[in-house]
C-alpha cells in the first residue's frame, strides 16, 4: 500500500500537447476573441500559434457564411465558397437555387401551367386567360373576380345526390334556353363564347336560343341575370350523334357577358395539367338545373355535387359501355350521386390550388345515378386547340343583342 506522498508522487503525469487540456485553452480563447467578437488574423495566429493552422481557420472565418439565409430550395443542400454558394440539388429540381422542379413533381410548384421542355424539365410557370403570374414566378394572380362564399348555407335540394350551389359559387356556370325554355347548361369560356355539348345543338335555331348568365334561381328575379341573344352555334365537325362521340360545341353570343361574382370565365387547363395533375384530383364539382331523379323534376336551383373520375378500364368493365379516347367517367357505382337529364353542357370542374378548371362536358349516361352506371364527360383536354382556333376566328360584320336575321349553325 503507498503512503500518501508516494501515491501523489505516481499521479502526476507530465500533460502532453494532444492531451486535451491545450486545445481547450486555445478553444476558450478561440470563443473569447474571434466567436463572441470580430477577431483580426494577428488575433487568430496568438490562439493558434502555428501559421499553416491559422491560415486554414482564416480562410474559413474570412469568407461570410452565404448559406445563413438558406437560399436553397426544395430541400437543396448549401455549400458555402469562396465566391458565393453552391446548391446541392434533389434529381427532380435544377437551378441556382434549386428552384426549377421537374413538372412531374406537383406541377413544378407552378399554381397553373408548368412549361417545359422536352424532357418535362420546369423552363418557367404561366397562368391562364384573365390571371398574372406574380412575383414569386410561381403563384398566380387574379384578374377576375375572386371567387369568395357568398353564403355558408346548404340547402339539400339534390342534383340526384348533390346539393345547392350557394349564389355565386359556380360562376362559370350558364343555363341554355330554347324558345323561353331551359333545357341545358354550358360553360362561360370568354365574354361572347360559350362552351357545351354538341347533343344539346342539334336541331336547334340560334334565333330561338338564348344564354343566360348569371343565374341561379330560375324562378326568381334576382337582378344579377344577363339574358343574351344565340347568334352562331358551333357543332364539332365529328360529333357523332349515335355515339355522342366529340360532344363539345360552342355558342357565340351577340354581345359580351359582363363578369361579376356571378358570372366569370372558367379557366381551361394545358393538355399536361389536365392529364397530369386534375386526373389526380379525388373529387370534381358537377352543377346544372337538370333533373333530381331519373323521372323526377328538373331543378329551379342551380345544384352541385361531387364526383371522382373512374379509370376508363374500370368504366367500361363495370358498366359494359363503349367509351371513344374523347370521353371519361365519374360518379359512384351504387348510383349515390350523378348528373341527369337537363344538366347536358355543363361543367365537371376541377379545383387545383387555388383555381378551379374545366375538365369536362356533362354529355351522356344510361339513366340517371343507377346503381352500375356512371356519367360519361367529354374529355376537354382533347379539345384545347380546337376551342382556341374556332374563338380566334374573327367576327364579321354587326352583331346586335335583338334577335339577329344572320343567325347561323356552323360544322367546322
Amino acid at each position: 500500500i503507498l503512503i500518501r506522498h508516494e501515491a501523489n508522487g505516481v499521479l502526476i503525469r507530465t500533460r502532453r500537447f494532444n492531451s486535451g487540456w491545450f486545445e481547450e485553452l486555445k478553444m476558450g480563447n478561440l470563443e473569447r476573441e474571434c466567436l463572441e467578437e470580430k477577431c483580426s488574423f494577428e488575433e487568430a495566429r496568438e490562439v493558434f500559434e502555428h501559421d499553416e493552422v491559422t491560415n486554414e481557420f482564416w480562410k474559413r472565418y474570412s469568407i461570410p457564411d452565404r448559406c445563413t439565409s438558406a437560399p436553397c430550395q426544395n430541400r437543396g443542400t448549401c455549400i458555402n465558397n469562396e465566391e458565393s454558394y453552391t446548391c446541392l440539388c434533389l434529381p427532380q429540381f435544377m437551378g441556382l437555387n434549386c428552384e426549377f422542379g421537374d413538372c412531374l413533381l406537383e406541377n413544378g410548384g407552378c399554381d397553373h401551367f408548368c412549361d417545359e421542355d422536352a424532357f418535362g424539365r420546369r423552363l418557367a410557370c404561366s397562368c391562364a386567360d384573365g390571371y398574372e403570374l406574380d412575383a414569386d414566378g410561381r403563384s398566380s394572380c387574379g384578374t377576375v373576380p375572386v371567387l369568395q362564399k357568398v353564403t355558408k348555407d346548404m340547402h339539400l335540394l339534390r342534383i340526384v345526390g348533390g346539393s345547392e350551389c350557394p349564389k355565386g359559387e359556380c360562376p362559370w356556370q350558364v343555363l341554355l334556353t330554347y324558345k323561353g325554355k331551359g333545357f341545358c347548361g354550358g360553360v362561360i369560356y370568354k365574354p361572347t363564347w360559350i362552351l357545351t355539348a354538341s347533343h344539346c345543338l342539334e336541331n336547334t335555331n340560334p334565333q330561338f336560343l338564348k344564354v343566360v348568365a348569371g343565374e341561379h334561381d330560375i324562378l326568381v328575379n334576382e337582378s344579377t341575370e344577363q339574358v343574351i341573344q344565340v347568334v352562331e352555334i358551333i357543332m364539332h365537325e365529328n360529333y357523332v350523334s349515335s355515339t355522342v362521340d366529340n360532344d363539345i360545341g360552342l355558342l357565340r353570343l351577340a354581345s359580351p357577358i359582363v363578369y361579376s361574382p356571378y358570372a366569370v370565365p372558367i379557366c381551361l387547363p394545358t393538355r399536361p395539367l389536365a392529364e397530369r395533375d386534375l386526373w389526380a384530383v379525388d373529387l370534381h364539382t358537377v352543377s346544372g338545373w337538370g333533373r333530381r331523379s331519373e323521372n323526377g323534376p328538373t331543378s329551379a336551383l342551380l345544384r352541385r355535387t361531387k364526383v371522382p373520375r373512374i379509370r376508363k378500364q374500370t368504366c367500361k368493365e363495370q358498366s359494359g359501355v363503349l367509351l371513344t379516347e374523347n370521353m371519361f367517367c365519374a360518379g359512384y357505382l351504387d348510383g349515390r350521386t350523378d348528373s341527369c337529364k337537363g344538366d347536358s353542357g355543363g361543367p365537371l370542374v376541377t379545383k387545383f390550388k387555388k383555381t378551379h378548371f374545366l375538365l369536362g362536358i356533362v354529355s351522356w349516361g344510361k339513366g340517371c345515378a343507377r346503381p352500375g352506371n356512371y356519367g360519361i364527360y367529354t374529355r376537354v383536354s382533347n379539345y384545347l386547340e380546337w376551342i382556341q382556333n374556332r374563338t380566334a376566328t374573327p367576327v364579321t360584320g354587326n352583331t346586335t343583342e335583338t334577335v339577329p336575321s344572320s343567325a347561323t349553325v356552323t360544322v367546322q
